[in-house]
């Protein structure tokens, strides 16, 4: 058996010592026994909080804040800031020597979708509570429509455009059938296909309707092939 020499004996009882003493120092910060060093003193919070509560920001952070500036775990304060309804994401970042700065990035609703939740323009789906008073058009659909009527609601927009007609709502039933709502209370019926053409055909023959300016559209039917059937709103 080789021999260890004095010299190096010591060496290795010096770097176990070391290895002893660093375990037990990150022992006692983990478990908050002794003061870190660079003590977590501030977190603030900056981005578009117009939509976002101070104090729901820092009710999230609840029990992530403890230890250091240094040890303390930035993924997992992301993930709780990310969490909350209105937040589509969120950075952290040490600021030396004692503070972190949180920056977060809310999600902008171009219409309310369903019962109780909000669209994105990227057709992502968020639950606010309580939902605010914004003054968007209402979408509805299936689970998992969500992208087919943003996109629908899109084309039938810019279809609107060249129309004194205003939408309300835009809705699709579970026979995958649309129905559009103008802001005056009348309905449109799209069926299931060539709903674009048929929208097209509706608001061109419009101009050409004389009571159009006169009258209230009640429910107007675009399912046919070659023209439509409407009744308004002061006839049984």
């Amino acid at each position: 058996m080789k021999r260890v020499s004095g010299k190096t004996a010591m060496l290795l009882v010096g770097v176990a010592m070391l290895i002893a003493v660093a375990g037990a120092a990150w022992y006692a910060l983990d478990r908050g026994l002794v003061r870190p060093l660079l003590p977590l003193e501030r977190v603030g919070f900056d981005g578009e909080l117009a939509q976002l509560q101070e104090t729901d920001l820092r009710k999230v952070l609840t029990g992530h804040l403890t230890g250091g500036l240094l040890s303390v775990d930035v993924g997992a304060i992301r993930g709780a800031v990310e969490s909350l309804p209105w937040v589509a994401t969120a950075t952290v970042r040490r600021v030396w020597p004692d503070a972190l700065r949180i920056t977060v990035a809310a999600h902008e609703p171009v219409a309310i979708w369903g019962r109780g939740a909000l669209i994105t323009a990227d057709a992502e789906v968020f639950r606010p509570s309580p939902l605010p008073d914004l003054a968007l058009p209402d979408l509805a659909g299936p689970p998992g429509s969500a992208a087919r009527v943003l996109e629908r609601y899109q084309g039938v927009m810019t279809l609107l455009e060249a129309a004194p007609l205003e939408l309300e709502s835009l809705s699709l039933n579970e026979r995958r059938a649309w129905t559009l709502t103008l802001a005056g209370g009348g309905r449109l019926h799209l069926g299931r296909t060539s709903v674009n053409a048929r929208l097209a055909r509706f608001i061109a023959a419009w101009a050409e309707i004389p009571e159009a300016d006169t009258r209230e559209l009640g429910v107007a039917d675009l399912r046919y092939p070659d023209g439509f059937a409407l009744r308004w709103q002061d006839e049984d």
